[in-house]
């Protein structure tokens, strides 16, 4: 077993199911990086990001020179209908190593620790300082990317890369989302005389046509790339109390994704001005957003190109229809790419794997990077 797959095993076989699913969250999976990192000389300061929930940061290199970001999140999706065996224990079969987190995004970690282990190892001969980060709640709410944005200044971060399977592509572009939900209020009644109340399920129904409507516009822009057009789903309606009560209250939750010329205020004041046509309808905000847009002729993509052109390994420029945490970086004013290892065709799936050679691949671009 090679040197990345012992280490993503042990990454696997910690627990780390981010609560909003359930899960007991990072705290294991933290305690083990930060001894990893302490057994290899590596210091670190902790950054608390929710009570009990932390992220991990290391710099590494002269203070002299400007830094580049190298951050994976710890935190996965649930493990409700996993395939076939523990989704906790690493398991081969036909080239691909099964597990929860073994493409999303354990096996990023994996390889950026070793990374930092080797930049460690050659401090002296690194032509940019790394910064390490092991990052909390990116599969919620990106709360611990966020935060870490915030140390920009202190490690004077120049470009940052957040690690996501794009099978060592590098992506410059993906589509932001905004979450909402609309609640309508209505009257309950007595289901035998359904005109002295008011239904508020009724009244969703109708505010459901007209988001439907918006969908089917937004794509049908036919002028606009697929990375510029933006999209809406209606992922879950709930109301109602029993099949004889006229109900006075219905909610429905909606995803919005944003093209990356989109804005969320926009995007937001579309769905309100929707909701407006019906009394008692009201917009609350989950969450929001922005898509990530940098330019693929900056010098930090270009550079990252470079090194995986002198490595022999063809990494082209992508785009993608998931967010990420480099929207927190990239709304902080750094140059932003989403690259490593994996197919994100793989991520959050019942049987997720990742290929073998996958993390070799992007170790080695990464190496060159900083090294050559």
């Amino acid at each position: 077993m090679s040197v990345h797959i012992e280490l993503l095993a042990k990454l696997v076989g910690i627990p780390s199911v981010n609560p909003v699913y359930g899960g007991p969250g990072e705290a294991d999976l933290e305690a083990f990086v930060s001894s990893w990192l302490s057994e290899r000389g590596i210091d670190f300061i902790r950054q608390e990001v929710l009570p009990g929930r932390c992220n991990l940061v290391a710099h590494i290199g002269s203070v002299e020179k400007p830094s580049v970001l190298v951050e994976a999140h710890m935190d996965t999706v649930g493990v409700d209908g996993w395939a076939v065996g523990d989704p906790y224990k690493l398991e081969y079969r036909e080239g691909k190593w099964y597990g929860r987190g073994s493409c999303d995004t354990k096996a990023s970690l994996a390889t950026f620790l070793l990374l930092a282990d080797r930049c460690k190892e050659r401090e002296g001969d690194l032509n940019r300082s790394l910064v390490f980060a092991a990052t909390c709640d990116e599969e919620a709410a990106q709360l611990g990317a966020y935060k870490l944005a915030e140390l920009k200044s202190r490690f004077d971060i120049q470009g940052a890369l957040t690690g996501e399977p794009t099978r060592s592509a590098i992506v410059t572009k993906h589509k932001g989302v905004c979450r909402y939900t609309i609640e309508a209020l209505g009257k309950a009644a007595h289901g035998s005389t359904p005109q002295l109340g008011e239904n508020a399920i009724y009244k969703i129904a109708r505010l459901v046509e007209k988001l439907e409507r918006l969908a089917e516009l937004l794509s049908q822009e036919d002028n606009r790339e697929p990375i510029e057009r933006g999209s809406l789903n209606v992922g879950r309606i709930s109301g109602g109390i029993g099949f004889n009560i006229v109900p006075d209250k219905c909610s429905i939750e909606l995803d919005r994704r944003l093209g990356v010329y989109e804005k969320m205020e926009e995007a937001r004041e579309a769905i309100e001005v929707i909701a407006k046509t019906e009394i008692g309808a009201s917009v609350s905000t989950v969450l929001e957003r922005p898509s990530l847009n940098t330019k693929n002729q900056d010098c930090f993509p270009q550079a990252l190109a470079k090194s995986a052109l002198e490595s022999g390994i063809d990494s082209d420029f992508s785009e993608a229809a998931f967010m990420t945490n480099g929207v927190a970086y990239s709304s902080a004013g750094i140059p932003t790419v989403v690259f490593g290892p994996g197919d994100i065709d793989q991520a959050h799936k019942v049987d997720e794997y990742i290929e073998e050679g996958e993390m070799e691949r992007a170790l080695k671009i990464l190496e060159s990077f900083f090294l050559s």
